[in-house]
C-alpha cells in the first residue's frame, strides 16, 4: 500500500468517526428536545389535574376518581423521558452513580464524587460496517465506486467490479 493511499486511508477514517460522533451529538440534541417537549406536556397536564381538582372542590363532588387518568398520564411521559435519558447516557458511553446521581464513564468501578462502588456495565458492542473497496482487475489500485476507468492504468472497468 503507497503512503499516498495509507494516508487517504486514514483521512477517510477520521472523516467516518467525524461523522459518527456527529450524527450522535444530534440524536442527543433530538433526545434532549424530546424530554423537554415531556415535560411541557407533564406542566400542562399538572395544570389541568390542578383546575380539575378545583372545579370538582367548587361543585362540591369527591376528586379522587377525576384525576386518576391525567397521574397516569403523567407516569407514561415520566417513563418516556427515563428511557430518553437512557438513550442519553447509552449514546454518550456513560452511567448514573446510584448514590449521588453524578454522570460517570460506563467503565468507571468508582464514582469519582462520592467514592461508590459502580455496577459494571459492558459496553454495547458495536459491529463496524465492512468496508468493500472497488478495485481495478488490471492493476489491483483502488477506484472510486463510480469509477467507470482505473485511475492508474487506465483499464475499462464493468459494473460490478
Amino acid at each position: 500500500m503507497s503512503m499516498l493511499e495509507s494516508f487517504t486511508r486514514k483521512v477517510t477514517d477520521t472523516a467516518k468517526a467525524a461523522a459518527k460522533k456527529s450524527s450522535e451529538l444530534v440524536e442527543v440534541t433530538k433526545l434532549n428536545m424530546s424530554i423537554s417537549s415531556e415535560e411541557d406536556k407533564i406542566e400542562k397536564l399538572y395544570l389541568e389535574i390542578g383546575k380539575t381538582i378545583y372545579e370538582s372542590y367548587a361543585k362540591g363532588e369527591t376528586t379522587s376518581d377525576l384525576f386518576a387518568e391525567k397521574c397516569k398520564q403523567i407516569d407514561s411521559h415520566n417513563n418516556n423521558i427515563n428511557e430518553m435519558r437512557r438513550k442519553i447516557l447509552e449514546l454518550k458511553h456513560e452511567k448514573i452513580c446510584p448514590n449521588c446521581r453524578e454522570e460517570l464513564d460506563i467503565s468507571a468501578l468508582y464514582c469519582s464524587k462520592c467514592g461508590t462502588k459502580q455496577e459494571i456495565i459492558e459496553p454495547p458492542v458495536v459491529e463496524e460496517e465492512e468496508i468493500v473497496e472497488k478495485k481495478c482487475p488490471e492493476c489491483g489500485s483502488v477506484v472510486e465506486e463510480e469509477s467507470l476507468f482505473c485511475t492508474k492504468c487506465g483499464n475499462k472497468l464493468e459494473d460490478g467490479e
